[in-house]
C-alpha cells in the first residue's frame, strides 16, 4: 500500500513539473503546447491508482502547489509580501488542488471489484472508460475556473497559458474563453494515455470484452476529434481573417526600467520618462502621436491633492509645464485619493492604483481606479483593524493598503478616422467634447491596470459597456524574470481574442507590445530596456463575440454536469453495491497485510 501511495504521489509531482515546463518559462518564454498534451497523464493516472479519497486530496495538492511553485517561482521577488504571494498563494493552489483531487477520484472510489472490472464489458455508465474521460475534463475545468475566479483568483498555471505557440487553438476563446481549450488539452491527454493502457492489456481479454473496451474508448475518442476539427477550422478562419481597422489611435508607449524597490523615485522617475518621450517626439519624421502612455505607478504623489506641486516638480523640468509643450494627452499609472466622511463626523481617506488622463493642455480629465488588487499585497481583508494592521506591519512591513475600484471608467481620444463617414463609429460621446474634422474620430477607450487585465470578471464588463480598445498598463518588473512578463503576457493575450479588439500593454520593463484581435503582435519592446514605441493602433468595429455575451459558460455547464453526475450517482450506486465495496476494501487490505 505504502509502495502505492508513494507512486501515485511522484506521478502528481511528475504531472507538475511537466505542466510547468510547458507554461512560459526562462527555456520556453512563449510557452511549450506540446509539453501540455501530456502533462495531465501523470496526475490522471495518479487519481486512477489512488487507494483512498486522502490519497487523492494529497495527489491533487501536489501536482498544484508543484505547477505553482516552479512556474510562479518570481513571486518570491516581491519584496517584503513574498510571505503572502507565493508562501500564501502556493497554499491555496494546492488546497484547491486537492479538494478537486477528491472531486476526481468520485468514480473511482464507486469502482468495488478488482482492476479486472476495468476490462468489464458490463458496466453501469458511471464506470465506463467514456463517462470516466469526460467526468476528468469536467472537473478540471471547475478547477481552473475556481482558481482563477473571485478574490483570491490566479490564473497562472493554467493550460491555457501554455498555447501561444498554437495561436489557431487559441482562437476559440471568442467562443468558450479560455476554458474551451483547457477541456479540449485535458480530453487530448486522457485519451492518449486510454488507448496506451487498451493497447498494453489487449492481450489479456476476449474477443467480446477487447470490442467493448475498444469501442468505450473509440467513442470518445471520434467526439474529441470532431470538436478538435471543429476548433481548428474556426482558428484557420478567425487567426487568417483580413480585419479592416475603423479607426487608429497614433499612440507612443514609453517603457522606462526602473526598478520599482530600489532605484526609483518620483523625480528620477518622471526625468527619465520625460527624456524617453522628448527622445521619441524628436526621432518621430511621420504624424504627431496622438496619445502618450506611461506605465503603472510611473508618479508616486497622489492625485488630485499633489496636482499644483506638479506645475513646478520636478524642478528640472516640471510635470504639467512639459505635458503643455508636447501638446497631446497623456494616461500615465498613478495614484488617486478621496475623503470619506463618516456619520459619526470623522473622515477618513481612501487611495487608489490609477490610471490618470491629462490632456494637452495639462489638465487632469479623470481617472480609472484598478477593480481587481493583488490579494495580500494590495488588499488585505481586515487592514481597517488596529491589530491586523499591526501584526500585518510587523510581518511584511506593510504600511497601507489600496482600495479596489468600482466604477467602469472610460477616455474618450481623438483618433484618425480611416472611413469615409465617422458618424456611425462615434459613440457614447461627452458632449462637451470639442468637434471633430472630417478625419477624426474619438475612440472610447479603458485602462485596466496590471492584473485586472488576466480577469475576464473585470474586462468583459469594461467591454460590454463600450470599450473600443483594451489600453493596459503595468509594472511587473519587480519579478526580475523573463517568465513572469510572458505568463502576463500570454493570459491578457487572451482577452483581445475573446472580445476580438486590440490590446496596448505599457508596462515598466516589459511585455511592452500591440495585440490584434486574433492575439498577433503588432509591435513590441525588448523586456528590461528603456526604449519606446510609436504606433498606430488599430481601432475595429465592435462587434459582440459568443464569448461576450454569454461570459463564462463552459465552467457553468461543467458545474451542473458534476452536481447531477453526483445526484444521479448516489441513487444509481445500490446499497449492495456499497456492502460490495466494503467487502472488497477490507480483503484488499488483508492480502496487503500478508
Amino acid at each position: 500500500m505504502m509502495k502505492l501511495i508513494l507512486q501515485v504521489f511522484f506521478y502528481s509531482l511528475i504531472s507538475g513539473v511537466f505542466l510547468s515546463c510547458a507554461i512560459p518559462n526562462e527555456l520556453y518564454l512563449l510557452g511549450c503546447p506540446i509539453i501540455s498534451f501530456i502533462a495531465i497523464i501523470p496526475y490522471y493516472l495518479a487519481i486512477k491508482k489512488s487507494p483512498s479519497y486522502k490519497v487523492a486530496f494529497w495527489c491533487g495538492f501536489i501536482q498544484a502547489i508543484t505547477t505553482h511553485l516552479i512556474s510562479s517561482y518570481w513571486l518570491a521577488f516581491f519584496k517584503d509580501y513574498a510571505i503572502f504571494t507565493l508562501g500564501g498563494s502556493a497554499l491555496a493552489t494546492g488546497l484547491f488542488g486537492g479538494y478537486f483531487g477528491i472531486l476526481a477520484f468520485l468514480p473511482y472510489a464507486l469502482n468495488y471489484k478488482n482492476k479486472l472490472s476495468y476490462f468489464q464489458s458490463k458496466k453501469k455508465f458511471y464506470q465506463t472508460i467514456s463517462f470516466k474521460i469526460l467526468y476528468f475534463c469536467v472537473i478540471y475545468v471547475c478547477y481552473e475556473y475556481v482558481k482563477s475566479s473571485g478574490f483570491l483568483g490566479y490564473p497562472w498555471g493554467t493550460i491555457s497559458s501554455t498555447m501561444y505557440n498554437f495561436p489557431i487553438f487559441m482562437q476559440i476563446a471568442s467562443i468558450t474563453g479560455t476554458y474551451g481549450i483547457t477541456f479540449l488539452t485535458v480530453f487530448a491527454n486522457l485519451l492518449l494515455v486510454e488507448f496506451y493502457i487498451y493497447y498494453t492489456k489487449k492481450n489479456n481479454l476476449e474477443g467480446s470484452q477487447k470490442k467493448s473496451i475498444f469501442n468505450d474508448i473509440k467513442n470518445p475518442a471520434i467526439t474529441f476529434l470532431i470538436l478538435f476539427s471543429l476548433s481548428m477550422l474556426y482558428g484557420v478562419f478567425q487567426y487568417y481573417e483580413k480585419r479592416n481597422p475603423v479607426k487608429s489611435i497614433r499612440t507612443l508607449m514609453v517603457q522606462h526600467n526602473l526598478d520599482p524597490w530600489n532605484s526609483m523615485n518620483d523625480e528620477s522617475n518622471i526625468l527619465k520618462l520625460q527624456a524617453l518621450t522628448k527622445q521619441a517626439l524628436f526621432n518621430n519624421t511621420e504624424e504627431k502621436p496622438q496619445l502618450i502612455v506611461w506605465s503603472e505607478g510611473a508618479l508616486l504623489r497622489t492625485f488630485p491633492g499633489h496636482m499644483g506641486m506638479y506645475n513646478s516638480f520636478p524642478e528640472e523640468s516640471p510635470l504639467i509645464p512639459f505635458i503643455q509643450e508636447t501638446g497631446i494627452p497623456l494616461i500615465t499609472g498613478g495614484s488617486y485619493s478621496e475623503m470619506i466622511s463618516k456619520s459619526d463626523g470623522k473622515s477618513f481617506t481612501r487611495y487608489f492604483n490609477s490610471t490618470l488622463l491629462f490632456n494637452e493642455q495639462g489638465e487632469l480629465k479623470g481617472h480609472y481606479a484598478k477593480i481587481h488588487l493583488v490579494p495580500f499585497a494590495e488588499l488585505i481583508p481586515g487592514i481597517e483593524n488596529p491589530i491586523v494592521f499591526k501584526l500585518l506591519n510587523k510581518i511584511a512591513n506593510f504600511s497601507s493598503g489600496w482600495t479596489p475600484g468600482k466604477q467602469l471608467t472610460y477616455f474618450n481620444i481623438k483618433a484618425n478616422s480611416l472611413i469615409n463617414s465617422n458618424k456611425a463609429y462615434v459613440r457614447n460621446i461627452n458632449i462637451d467634447l470639442p468637434p471633430l474634422a472630417d478625419n477624426e474620430a474619438y475612440v472610447k477607450i479603458s485602462t485596466p491596470i496590471c492584473f485586472d487585465d488576466a480577469f475576464t470578471d473585470t474586462m468583459r464588463p469594461l467591454y460590454l459597456n463600450g470599450s473600443e480598445v483594451f489600453y493596459n498598463v503595468s509594472d511587473d518588473s519587480w519579478s526580475l524574470t523573463k517568465s513572469s512578463e510572458y505568463q502576463h503576457f500570454v493570459i491578457a493575450s487572451y482577452r483581445a481574442i475573446e472580445y476580438r479588439t486590440t490590446l496596448v500593454r505599457t508596462t515598466n520593463a516589459g511585455y511592452t507590445v500591440v495585440v490584434d484581435p486574433a492575439g498577433k503582435i503588432l509591435g513590441d519592446l525588448p523586456l528590461f530596456e528603456a526604449s519606446t514605441l510609436i504606433y498606430d493602433v488599430p481601432v475595429f468595429e465592435r462587434k459582440l463575440t459568443t464569448y461576450a455575451i454569454f461570459g463564462n459558460w463552459l465552467p457553468v455547464v461543467c458545474i451542473i454536469f458534476f452536481f447531477l453526475v453526483s445526484i444521479t450517482s448516489v441513487f444509481s450506486f445500490s446499497k449492495t453495491d456499497f456492502i460490495k465495496s466494503e467487502k472488497h476494501q477490507k480483503n484488499k487490505n488483508l492480502k496487503s497485510k500478508k
